[in-house]
């Protein structure tokens, strides 16, 4: 710096313009404005053409003050005698860092500045627009009659008593289907098997000897039965969601229909502004709920990865007092977060990850082995069905597939921040993918006979797309 303010007084003292001009050799024109503006715009290619010739000449010094400055040249890496570091044995190649944990994660901008004592208030339950009518919740509540003879429920007589769960083993209740060695404590010994395996170790048996039963022989009974659902509604009340309350109320509806009068227990976990919130513990009384459903309102941010934590701390509270818990978290939302955790932010950490933070939260819900839904209440989102001509999870599994193999990325996470329009759209099937999950549309469920049916029979099954599916939708795509 101080090298390069010397050089330019020198050059408006020295300049041939000044001779030109009639001033002495030496003086500086302060009383010339132009003249100073002239010298000015003719020092920058000296000084630049100086500099540049002055490094070639340090790099080619091979002993002395400032001998061989690096320098970057163009071309491929060579070795080159000298290099105390190890010889170059290819050129370098930059590589992109993975976004989902990059500080940029994040699906649309923050409404506001986001800090720590942001996180510090609750979500203001009392403030927005109403979800449900108040006056229509405490109707149903009213209404008992109808449930023990089937008109409320779309239940069988013979199965609304118990819960949604069909065909669970297990080992302490239900219909005996097998049996099988101990593993642990014996819980039912299978006395015809446990014979048997004796009489096979022994061989023929002697009149009159008795039959010596061994740990090793022992075999224990295996059951089958309807197993109730811990089931945690974790409902989007963020101010995006004004435009979907209808379709909202209605997935709900459809979902008290098929588990009032059963043993399926529901929660309801509420999330806006900066958290979430447990509206109702799970409870199998049904009027609780619809006391919880008439405090939701609508308004304020989306913490959708506070949701998700929320309903895990939840299912593993109930796994405390049950462990044999069958947990499904049921998130209802348009999926479009914009506050990441609040342990995210702070000193050492990035101002804005709410992506980050949203696979984060799917994935520890994987590593807990619980079942996840996402329901997808924004229309603008049917698309992709319309255009791939497949169930929504499939088709924008297809759709980011595809993606992915034409631009060469690493995996269907990292096609989906890298692409603007699937950030937008795709953060329901995110989700779903990190958690092993499914995503539906809200229209592809109300239309099903069986909500619970539909949810339960997706989260059993394991879809992918096959190459054939690829390549006849390739061959569509560029028709």
């Amino acid at each position: 710096m101080m090298v390069a303010t010397f050089s330019y007084f020198a050059w408006i003292a020295i300049s041939p313009v000044n001779l030109i001009l009639g001033y002495p050799f030496g003086q500086i024109p302060t009383d010339n404005i132009p003249l100073l503006m002239i010298n000015s715009i003719l020092y920058l290619p000296v000084i630049y053409t100086l500099i540049r010739r002055w490094l070639r000449t340090m790099a080619k010094r091979k002993s002395g003050p400032a001998s061989g400055i690096d320098t970057v040249e163009s071309g491929p890496a060579e070795p080159e005698p000298g290099d105390e570091w190890g010889k170059a044995t290819r050129p370098y190649k930059t590589q992109d860092t993975t976004k989902i944990t990059g500080s940029k994660s994040d699906l649309r901008d923050s409404a506001l500045a986001i800090d720590a004592a942001f996180f510090v208030r609750y979500p203001d339950l009392d403030t927005g627009e109403t979800l449900f009518d108040a006056e229509e919740l405490h109707q149903k509540a009213m209404i008992r009659s109808k449930v023990s003879s089937g008109g409320w429920s779309d239940k069988r007589a013979s199965t609304r008593g118990v819960g949604s769960l069909g065909a669970v083993e297990s080992l302490k209740s239900g219909r005996p289907t097998r049996w099988r060695r101990p593993v642990g404590e014996v819980t039912s010994i299978h006395l015809p098997s446990t014979i048997i395996a004796a009489i096979s170790r022994i061989g023929k048996l002697k009149k009159g000897e008795p039959i010596k039963i061994r740990p090793e022989d022992i075999r224990e009974s295996v059951f089958t039965n309807r197993t109730p659902l811990t089931i945690i509604l974790v409902i989007d009340v963020s101010l995006s969601m004004k435009g979907s309350l209808s379709v909202t109320r209605k997935i709900i509806e459809r979902i008290e229909r098929e588990t009032r009068g059963s043993k399926d227990r529901v929660g309801v976990v509420a999330f806006k502004d900066s958290g979430a919130i447990e509206v109702q513990a799970p409870t199998t009384n049904w009027n609780k709920i619809y006391r919880a459903l008439t405090r939701l309102r609508i308004s304020g941010l989306t913490p959708l990865a506070e949701g998700l934590m929320k309903s895990l701390e939840t299912i593993k509270r109930e796994r405390m007092r049950n462990p044999d818990v069958e947990s499904l978290v049921i998130v209802i939302s348009d999926f479009a977060p914009n506050i990441p955790l609040a342990q995210s932010v702070g000193p050492g950490h990035a101002q804005f990850t709410p992506i980050k933070d949203l696979v984060k939260a799917s994935r520890l819900i994987r590593k807990h082995n619980v079942r996840l839904v996402a329901v997808d209440v924004d229309r603008d989102h049917r698309m992709w069905s319309r255009v791939l001509k497949r169930p929504y999870h499939e088709a924008l599994e297809l759709a980011v597939t595809l993606r992915m193999k034409k631009d060469g990325l690493p995996s269907v996470s990292e096609t989906i921040l890298r692409v603007n329009e699937f950030r937008q759209q795709f953060s329901a099937f995110l989700i779903a993918r990190a958690s092993g999950g499914k995503t539906f549309l809200v229209e592809e469920l109300l239309k099903e006979k069986s909500v619970l049916g539909r949810i339960l029979s997706a989260t059993r099954s394991d879809v992918r797309i096959d190459s054939a599916s690829l390549k006849s939708a390739e061959t569509y795509l560029v028709k």
